[in-house]
């Protein structure tokens, strides 16, 4: 019989993997039962209360990637970047205003001066002036921000920082600019480092090419050969002070002032007006004359009522004689005992001949240069004639030169000339005929006048001043002939308009070539600005450019610049400036002689 094997029961152990599981997995259950069951029916004060504290973390959690920004959200990125921007604009402001302190001074007092002013002076004008500058930075800021708040969809942001940016994901990959292919950058950030990089580029070009031009320029000045100063240059700058400036916009004084504080190589060291700033003569000067003092001050220019206020010059000292003629002696004397080394003269200098060659000796005697104001000799139309009719054996040469008073006004130019016509206005043009086709009173062979009332008239005015008649011309037309067959003529007429010429005629008297100035858009911009500014003598903007080029000859001259023989020619000295006077007394007498 086969014994009977006993099997040991398994009920223990089931017993205890069932009480592990019931201790275990069922209070889990329980728990979480509990969880949901709490969040279905628990009150709607907690549940709100639950639902604020999770936004609040989440919010934290965004706002951890943002800048705001009076209401705007930017990506941290791309608020840095667009701060830079205004940082670079700011400080380009800054230094463009501080280069161009005495321009914007004067703008701010002067408003439309500037338009009397050089077109092409060095660094400030030209398509890169300041004014354009400032424009410039402006509308750059300008169009950055539209960038920023456009382009770069600057509103409020709905990214998950939390999720990667990948192209399938369900982020808005069109707010993401892929870079090289790698990098991903929010369009804010991208388009603000492109208009940055564009900014500093161009900023950064416009440095580089005025240090270009300041070492082209110093090198060329070590090659040239410079004369010997009385005083030590330094950097080639000239001080400047101006002997009777008058009121803004009505003396030519003032336009003198005006145009050398537009010149870089120039110190304009003090204004001398002896009326306007002696109370006992003015008590109340005008409201214009006191701006401008205000302005020269704050420039750090002195205004004072006589040259004896001022120290001995200590360097090289240009003084603008802008006077009356008859007071030109008396500040030339004083000019050169306060050490002045060059003097700029209005023209005709001075009443007499034997004034101005007193003048002369005095000066070189005291090794003093000194320059006359004929503007004229500098015009583009009179050059291109001269030049024109000197390549021409035997042709003639016929100046016109205008003025635009109204007829109304012609007592008005006999109070600022009283030399008369002859010697302010149509010497301008005898002083070419001096310079540059050697016409002496001793050279002329026959004088001819055109009496036609169209061309050459005599008037009578009362000086509403106080009540005293004067006669002068109000225009005049003249043939010369020189001993060595040149034959030139002129004509001056105050009220001929804005434009003046210049005809080349063969020897048949058939016109070869004219010469305008102003010409074609010249012509249109000046009486824009004749129109505009009202206030302004007309001359000095008609003739506001060979004004400019005759003071940039001048200022050559003194620091030794060698220009061409055309230039040379063109900046009168005294000596001619007596053979010119003599010239115009010798034509003034032979017209009055005529239209008696």
């Amino acid at each position: 019989m086969t014994p009977r094997i006993r099997r040991r029961s398994t009920q223990p152990r089931l017993s205890l993997w069932k009480n592990l599981y019931t201790a275990t997995i069922i209070p889990v259950l329980l728990l979480c039962q509990n969880i949901a069951f709490a969040k279905l029916f628990e009150s709607k004060k907690r549940k709100l209360a639950r639902l604020h504290a999770e936004l609040a973390k989440l919010e934290e959690e965004r706002l951890e990637h943002l800048v705001v920004l009076f209401g705007y959200e930017f990506d941290k990125l791309g608020f840095y970047t667009a701060t830079s921007i205004f940082l670079v604009l700011f400080v380009a402001s800054i230094v463009q205003l501080s280069r161009s302190r005495r321009k914007w001074k004067r703008l701010a007092v002067f408003g439309g001066a500037d338009s009397t002013m050089s077109q092409s002076t060095e660094y400030r004008k030209g398509w890169m002036s300041s004014k354009r500058n400032i424009s410039l930075l402006i509308a750059t800021a300008i169009f950055s921000y539209y960038v920023i708040f456009n382009l770069g969809r600057a509103t409020k942001y709905n990214v998950d920082y939390n999720k990667p940016r990948k192209r399938g994901s369900s982020v808005d990959t069109q707010r993401f600019v892929i870079v090289l292919g790698t990098y991903e950058l929010d369009e804010t950030t991208f388009y603000s480092l492109l208009v940055t990089s564009i900014v500093v580029l161009v900023a950064l070009g416009y440095n580089i090419g005025i240090v270009c031009r300041k070492l082209q320029e110093k090198r060329s000045q070590n090659q040239q050969t410079t004369k010997v100063n009385a005083f030590p240059k330094e950097d080639d700058v000239i001080d400047v002070i101006v002997v009777d400036c008058g009121l803004p916009k009505k003396d030519i004084g003032w336009f003198h002032l005006m145009q050398f504080l537009d010149m870089s190589n120039i110190n304009v060291r003090a204004v001398v007006e002896p009326f306007y700033l002696d109370k006992a003569k003015c008590p109340q000067p005008p409201q214009s004359f006191l701006d401008l003092v205000s302005v020269l001050q704050d420039l750090d220019v002195k205004c004072v009522k006589s040259l004896g206020q001022l120290d001995p010059c200590q360097r090289q000292t240009l003084c603008v004689l802008a006077g009356r003629t008859d007071k030109n002696p008396q500040y030339f004397r004083e000019c050169i005992g306060l050490g002045a080394t060059h003097i700029y003269l209005e023209p005709p200098g001075a009443v007499s001949v034997g004034e101005l060659k007193t003048m002369s000796n005095v000066a070189n005697v005291r090794g003093v240069q000194v320059y006359m104001g004929y503007h004229k000799t500098c015009s583009p139309y009179i050059e291109k004639a001269v030049t024109l009719s000197q390549s021409i054996p035997k042709s003639h040469v016929f100046f016109c030169h205008n003025e635009n008073y109204f007829k109304q006004d012609l007592h008005r130019a006999l109070i600022r000339h009283p030399e008369g016509m002859v010697r302010s206005m149509a010497s301008q043009e005898l002083a070419v005929l001096v310079t540059q086709f050697g016409v002496t009173t001793d050279s002329v062979k026959a004088f001819k006048v055109n009496t036609n009332k169209l061309f050459s008239e005599k008037q009578t005015f009362c000086n509403k001043a106080n009540g005293i008649e004067v006669s002068d011309f109000s225009r005049v037309a003249f043939k010369i002939v020189t001993t060595n067959g040149r034959s030139v003529s002129v004509m001056a007429d105050r009220c001929g308009g804005v434009v003046s010429f210049a005809v080349v005629k063969s020897i048949a008297g058939k016109e070869i070539k004219k010469f305008l100035s102003p010409d074609g858009d010249s012509a249109s911009r000046i009486e824009h600005e004749l129109r505009r500014d009202t206030e302004m003598m007309h001359q000095f903007t008609i003739e506001g450019e060979d004004y400019m080029e005759l003071k940039r000859r001048v200022v050559d001259s003194i620091i030794g610049k060698e220009g061409d023989s055309k230039s040379s020619r063109s900046v009168i000295s005294i000596q001619d400036g007596i053979e010119v006077l003599r010239l115009s007394n010798y034509c003034a007498q032979e017209i009055e002689s005529v239209l008696q």
